[in-house]
């Protein structure tokens, strides 16, 4: 007979063997807690059980991990996108400030995974340990730098932070988190009249400046939408998603209305970065994110991060990917670290990361996280009237 394990609070259920599905129940009808074992009371007699719950869960649990780990070792490639090194290398380490975990890119390569990575950006890894004196240097001599600790776009204006999208098998990472905070932005510069979703596909498919799923520069993304405009989301869905790019429409797809008849555009964009003093990067993109903007901005994406699940993402081991674009909503510090963190917005759906957004250590240009930050003013004067 093996150990019990517990269907309800007052049954027991024994397999009788080492199948699935023939089991006995045993009802109960006091279950008491005695030391580490518990009494099974039913009609005066008593089964006395040398398990404790915790002990049994703790022990399916461990099985069930190692059963999920077994499995996708057996499809794990030299190519592949998931390296259990890695997970073991974030999550047994005490000192370290994020959880990895399995998710969808267990089951994609380390090619497919590159096709989605869109940003030009070079492999940074963050600050030198000489930037990162200048820094303190440079905050020593300031009281404060008058902001809150913590900020979030999404509580200070709830209806105008858009919901996570999905730009799938295709190098729109640039195109997304850029159309996502024009979104954004219009809403929050409106107070909330003109609340649209902007669409990504009119710049992968219409954006000359920039090379559609196969990556964009961010600057030339904030020329596009200052100087041509977007159009809404329901002018032009994105269709990209399997990494094929249509030609640059001229109706949307309604086939009457002329997409030059409804573009949004901003009046001007900002590089929000400093690019010389450094030093001033963190309290410049605290000030946009308070002055309601929602900022884009590139980093390096290393495998690691791949396997986010939680925490304060640091890059710790794995090779150099691509570069990325994420949107940036807001900032704060960790309760259990005391590390300060950028919360982000990611375009790999929902069912990534912490539903879909992530923090980033801040204050140290994590894998160049904070070097090359943009934002843009609405053009409130030319809304089309379509």
């Amino acid at each position: 007979m093996e150990k019990p394990r517990f269907s309800s609070p007052c049954a027991l259920v024994y397999n009788t063997n080492s199948g699935f599905g023939n089991s006995s129940i045993i009802h109960c009808d006091v279950l008491i807690s005695h030391g580490q074992s518990f009494l099974c009371q039913k009609k005066q007699q008593k089964t006395r059980l040398f398990q404790p719950i915790t002990h049994i869960r703790m022990r399916v649990s461990t099985l069930l991990v190692a059963a999920v780990l077994a499995v996708f070792a057996a499809f794990i490639t030299a190519d592949s996108a998931f390296d259990p090194s890695i997970m073991r290398a974030v999550n047994s380490n005490p000192k370290s400030t994020w959880k990895a975990g399995l998710n969808k890119f267990a089951a994609m390569n380390l090619n497919e995974v590159r096709q989605m990575l869109g940003a030009f950006t070079p492999a940074y890894t963050r600050y030198t340990e000489q930037q990162m004196q200048i820094i303190a240097q440079k905050q020593s001599t300031q009281d404060s730098n008058g902001n809150p600790t913590e900020f979030d776009l999404r509580q200070e204006y709830p209806d105008c932070i858009h919901p996570i999208r999905n730009q799938a098998h295709c190098g729109s990472c640039w195109a997304f988190a850029g159309s996502e905070a024009f979104s954004d932005n219009f809403c929050i510069a409106s107070q909330g009249k003109v609340n649209v979703v902007f669409s990504p596909q009119d710049m992968v498919s219409c954006n000359w400046y920039n090379n559609g799923c196969g990556g964009g520069q961010l600057m030339l993304a904030w020329e596009y939408m200052t100087h041509t405009g977007l159009v809404p989301d329901t002018c032009m869905p994105y269709t990209s998603q399997n990494g094929t790019v249509e030609s640059c429409p001229t109706y949307c797809v309604d086939g009457k209305t002329k997409i030059t008849d409804v573009k949004y555009k901003m009046k001007k964009f900002t590089k929000v970065s400093p690019t010389i003093e450094f030093w001033n990067r963190e309290k410049a993109i605290e000030d946009s994110l308070i002055a309601g903007h929602s900022i884009e901005t590139g980093f390096s994406v290393y495998q690691d991060f791949l396997q986010y699940t939680s925490g304060v993402y640091q890059h710790v081991t794995g090779s150099f990917l691509g570069g990325h674009a994420v949107k940036i909503v807001g900032y704060g510090v960790d309760s259990k670290t005391g590390l300060k963190y950028w919360i982000v917005a990611n375009s790999w759906g929902e069912d990534w990361g912490m539903n879909g957004f992530f923090w980033i250590k801040k204050g140290s240009n994590e894998c160049g996280f904070e070097g090359d930050a943009y934002t843009g003013t609405p053009d409130l004067d030319h809304i089309p009237t379509h």
